[in-house]
């Protein structure tokens, strides 16, 4: 008999050890003052903004595009009522101010292949 108590202490002192391991379950809290999901999606990252330079062959504020050549490559851009333009005499020019034929920085983001635009306006400066 002192065997079967022994057996039924020992198995009785394992079952207990390994329910102390184990972790409380609580219920989801439902009020509005609990934190965000973690399971919401990540945020899309910004867009990277990149820098083409060349010289202008076309733009059309209609069209809603502007084409730079550069070398033997042309990229074309989208331009929107956000683009911001300048010349080398105006800060503050318009799309009408910029020229076929004038040497552009075009500052723009590419989303889902498209190059939009943030301003088109000269080169700064090379450096001596």
């Amino acid at each position: 008999m002192n065997k079967h108590l022994l057996r039924a202490a020992m198995a009785s002192g394992i079952a207990a050890l390994a329910f102390s391991f184990a972790t409380p379950v609580r219920a989801q809290d439902t009020s509005t003052n609990a934190p965000a999901s973690t399971n919401a999606p990540a945020a899309t990252p910004k867009p990277k903004r990149q820098q083409y330079t060349g010289l202008v062959e076309s733009i059309d504020a209609k069209a809603g595009t502007a084409v730079v050549k550069k070398n033997t490559d042309s990229k074309t851009f989208k331009i929107t009522d956000k683009t911001k333009y300048s010349t080398a005499d105006k800060k503050d020019a318009t799309v009408a101010d910029i020229k076929v034929g004038d040497k552009v920085l075009v500052r723009y983001s590419e989303v889902d292949g498209v190059a939009t635009a943030h301003s088109i306006g000269p080169p700064p400066a090379p450096k001596n």
